[in-house]
């Protein structure tokens, strides 16, 4: 059984927590959302804690496709062969399964687990590039009288850094966006597709450093068609 759950156990509650160690100002600057010391209410139509964006919107990873000068992404593609959130999973996977459960020695292998992924490498190959690809949002910076999300975190499950842990620096990217091309607070739990140029510079903010950042082109949220391989 151990096996079957150590992934999951892994993401739900082994990385370290979103904002844990920030001072109860940043936590609570304006404009910004709550942390995980005070996470926010869910709407009722808001996806599962943990949802996986390539459950919907990424169905045939190995072929990312064209949408017109954007390449269509997966976030596997934003990791180096070998040093991808599975491959380091995979790695500790059988020193995890043979330690019983409760044994000090576990935390210790679980602590260089999360080592090895928070510092899982960007893809360089990348920096530059034109992009689409698909995401939920951890927001950042929400103007409440204009309604949108002007600063977020585009991650590749949901919840996180609020509700679940932050997935390492290659599988966070952040997302700046124009005046014209912010994020309505009515999609703000919606799959996203994020259109725009990547950049490989490391980015800090106060839930979670991220590995990548885009100049935002556009944002759509995600419709039913893409599924079947819409705009490639």
């Amino acid at each position: 059984m151990k096996t079957q759950i150590f992934p999951m156990i892994v993401l739900a509650s082994m990385l370290a927590a979103c904002g844990g160690d920030k001072p109860a100002d940043k936590q609570a600057a304006a404009g910004s959302v709550n942390s995980t010391a005070n996470p926010p209410a869910l709407p009722a139509n808001a996806p599962a804690v943990g949802a996986q964006i390539k459950d919907i919107a990424n169905p045939k990873p190995d072929k990312p496709g064209q949408d017109g000068e954007y390449t269509k992404m997966a976030w596997e593609d934003l990791e180096l062969p070998g040093k991808g959130m599975d491959d380091i999973l995979k790695k500790y996977q059988a020193q995890i399964d043979a330690i019983p459960e409760g044994d000090p020695r576990e935390k210790a292998v679980m602590e260089k687990m999360q080592a090895d992924l928070n510092s899982a490498p960007v893809n360089p190959a990348l920096n530059g590039k034109k992009i689409k690809l698909p995401g939920y949002v951890t927001p950042l910076e929400v103007d409440e009288k204009a309604e949108v999300v002007r600063e977020f975190l585009l991650v590749p499950y949901f919840g996180a850094c609020i509700h679940v842990p932050p997935p390492p620096l290659n599988q966070t990217i952040l997302v700046k966006t124009e005046p014209d091309k912010a994020l309505s607070m009515g999609d703000m739990y919606s799959p996203i597709w994020v259109y725009g140029t990547l950049d490989t510079d490391l980015a800090h903010t106060d839930l979670a450093d991220a590995g990548y950042q885009i100049k935002t082109d556009k944002i759509e949220t995600y419709q039913e068609k893409d599924q079947e391989g819409g705009g490639q």
